[in-house]
């Protein structure tokens, strides 16, 4: 120890040896953070990386040898050979491209340590060594065992340090030590070498004139140094914003959407998280919450394609970002749904002043591929003002303020209140009942509608109607429970359960009616719908030729082709398909072209009043033209007076249902009329 300190004090140039240590240091430091990084890369990037990485490292390391080299002075003429000079520059790169290999690369933590530690120091002792062959004197150097044995194992033993310091760098701690152990490495390794030296004087041994001199040295050292501090600061710079830059892109990624660019449900999350601290913290600060669900949207998604869809919603987002205020936010949380934020208002008009100025926004019209789409909006309001200081409990309360304003027509904006909180609990509980009922098996029953012949007046069929009859509630309409069926998927196996209750029944008939049952959608998009009619008729013994299906146009829209390869299969199998409602979508005709129907059903909404409605009348007319031209037989629904009916027999309508002949019948009622008795009207009315 005493011949390291005696060697540094009185045989070098103490100016340069704190000039070799900065320069150690700085490049100390980059070689740190390049390693660092280096295992995070992937693909020829970390090939570049490595390179980088290793001229760094092994530059700093032969830039610091050879300034405290000039810092040390033997007292006489010295020189360096300059293919050894470049040999120990070249070795010392590769020792760290070696060493970087091993830490980048390596798969165990342990060994990566162990290996890329004791490689480094290695590396820095075979360049301080081979560096110190080409030092010319004229002498002999002489090399103590001792502390040349120890300098190379202090190397490796303070290199493994470094690297191991490193790895825990990439965790995030400890980079300053690891910085530090590294420059103590190099000179720790450099300085205890430099104690082994003997100079033994001799005039058997001259400096050639074409050495190095230190002035030349000093000169190679100066650009070796300032490129390759140069390199390490401009990789360092350009990573660190690439990094940042990635960062950024996918942060921004993450807390917005992508099609609209609005902030997400993620960034929606936080906002709220914010907000609760804010009002937590500030009893005086007041927060609203609106939710906002598109009107029509759908239809644009049905009628135009999802492309038209995206360009509404970015339209809408568009306009939605640039009004938003200081103390406003806004996010879109899926689909055609929207929430927003108010802050700092005083009144609750201030924030249905927000709301109108939103709704005004939404419903501008939308101008797409020479085509102009107008939207509404239904947007429920909740304020901690009135309705609590609970964050998620007010985004709750909006959304039930907003499903009242969508099932309202005549109102957009809906400010939420105690009653909506009670109609939302019951609408739970109905959901929950709704559950159990079908479980249970035993709460629904079938109610049956007769279908006449307009010629005869004589009973053709039955269209089966779904009853509900709750435990507590009595029974419930099915404009009530049917939507909840829809949106809950119960449908599925409610309209399974009517298809084989009433296949069941019809089954008894003797082919002497038919039976028509109604198809929801999601039941048509089911994969074994086609298997499970083909099960039913099997196990009822039902003829495929009495089972009528009714399709209404919502059913083939969100898919056509397997709505079609589905209603071909049915077809096969000989059963018959209706189209129900029609005139009440927006694209029947094309429906009829398409799609193989054998009966059309005119919905009730046209025949009510036909005989005095000229618009109904065109109506239904046309519509009777169009199945005579197309061969489809067509039934005429909701006819309740005499008028109605004769209007209908004199255009020549196949058949008809409705209240003209007596109300949807209960099993055993219809049950007495299948055994014989023949129906007859039992009220006749003329308008």
């Amino acid at each position: 120890m005493y011949s390291v300190v005696q060697c540094i004090t009185q045989e070098h140039n103490l100016g340069l040896v704190a000039v070799a240590a900065l320069v150690c240091v700085i490049g100390s430091c980059l070689s740190v953070l390049m390693t660092q990084r280096l295992g995070h890369t992937v693909g020829n990037r970390k090939l570049v990386q490595l390179a980088l990485t290793s001229l760094i490292s092994g530059g700093t390391v032969w830039t610091t040898h050879f300034i405290a080299m000039l810092a040390f002075d033997p007292g006489y003429i010295h020189g360096y050979d300059p293919l050894t000079t470049a040999l120990s520059l070249g070795a010392a790169v590769l020792g760290m491209v070696m060493t970087n290999g091993v830490y980048a690369l390596a798969h165990s933590t342990s060994y990566r340590v162990a290996a890329s530690g004791a490689m480094f120091g290695l590396s820095v002792s075979t360049m301080h060594y081979l560096g110190m062959t080409g030092y010319l004197l004229p002498g002999e150097i002489v090399w103590e065992t001792t502390p040349l044995v120890s300098s190379i194992l202090l190397g490796a033993l303070f290199g493994m340090a470094t690297y191991g310091y490193i790895t825990r760098f990439s965790e995030g701690r400890h980079w300053l030590v690891s910085v530090a152990l590294m420059s103590l490495t190099i000179c720790t390794m450099h300085f205890t070498g430099m104690s082994a030296i003997t100079v033994q004087l001799s005039p058997l041994y001259s400096v050639p004139a074409e050495v190095i001199s230190d002035t030349t040295l000093s000169l190679l050292i100066l650009g070796a140094m300032a490129i390759i501090l140069m390199i390490g600061f401009a990789a360092l710079s350009i990573e660190t914003n690439m990094e940042s830059e990635a960062r950024g892109q996918l942060q921004h990624a993450a807390l917005h959407d992508p099609l609209t660019g609005l902030p997400n449900r993620m960034s929606l999350t936080r906002k709220m998280a914010s907000l609760t601290e804010l009002l937590e913290r500030d009893e005086t600060e007041r927060v609203a919450v609106l939710t906002l669900d598109l009107n029509l949207f759908k239809e644009i998604n049905d009628l135009y394609g999802h492309a038209a869809g995206d360009i509404v919603l970015g339209t809408v987002a568009d306009r939605l970002a640039a009004a938003v205020e200081q103390d406003e936010f806004i996010a879109r949380v899926g689909g055609d749904e929207f929430v927003a934020f108010k802050r700092g208002f005083r009144r609750v008009d201030q924030v249905m002043a927000f709301a109108e100025r939103l709704h005004a926004l939404i419903v501008e019209p939308v101008d797409f591929d020479n085509t102009s789409a107008i939207i509404g909006v239904a947007i429920g309001v909740a304020t901690s003002q009135e309705d609590g200081r609970d964050i998620r409990d007010l985004l709750h309360k909006s959304d039930v303020a907003m499903y009242r304003a969508k099932a309202d027509a005549d109102r957009h904006i809906c400010l939420f209140n105690a009653q909506m909180e009670q109609h939302s609990r019951e609408r739970l509980e109905l959901v929950n009942d709704l559950r159990q009922a079908c479980k249970a098996g035993d709460q629904f029953e079938l109610a049956y509608q007769l279908q006449n012949d307009l010629t005869s007046l004589e009973p053709v069929g039955f269209e089966v109607l779904l009853r509900w009859n709750h435990p507590t509630r009595g029974r419930v309409p099915p404009t009530t429970f049917i939507p909840i069926a829809e949106e809950t998927g119960l449908i599925r196996q409610i309209g399974l359960w009517v298809l084989r209750t009433a296949c069941h029944e019809a089954s008894t008939w003797h082919g002497q009616y038919n039976i028509a049952v109604n198809v929801a959608p999601q039941q048509l998009m089911q994969p074994s719908f086609v298997e499970h009619v083909s099960d039913i008729l099997l196990e009822t013994g039902l003829s495929a030729q009495q089972l009528e299906l009714e399709i209404t146009e919502a059913s083939i829209i969100d898919d056509q082709v397997h709505t079609l390869k589905v209603m071909q299969q049915l077809k096969n199998m000989g059963l018959r398909i209706a189209m129900d409602d029609f005139g009440t979508g927006y694209s029947s005709l094309a429906m009829l072209q398409t799609f193989p129907f054998d009966k059309i059903k005119i919905d009730r909404s046209f025949v009510q009043n036909v005989h005095k409605d000229a618009q109904r009348a065109a109506i239904v007319r046309s519509t009777l033209l169009l199945g005579a031209a197309l061969d489809i037989p067509v039934l005429a629904e909701g006819v309740e007076v005499e008028d109605e009916l004769q209007f209908l027999r004199l255009e020549n309508c196949a058949s008809v249902q409705g209240f003209y002949f007596g109300k949807p019948m209960s099993r055993d009622e219809m049950r007495v009329l299948v055994q014989g008795k023949k129906a007859k009207p039992t009220e006749k009315k003329t308008a």
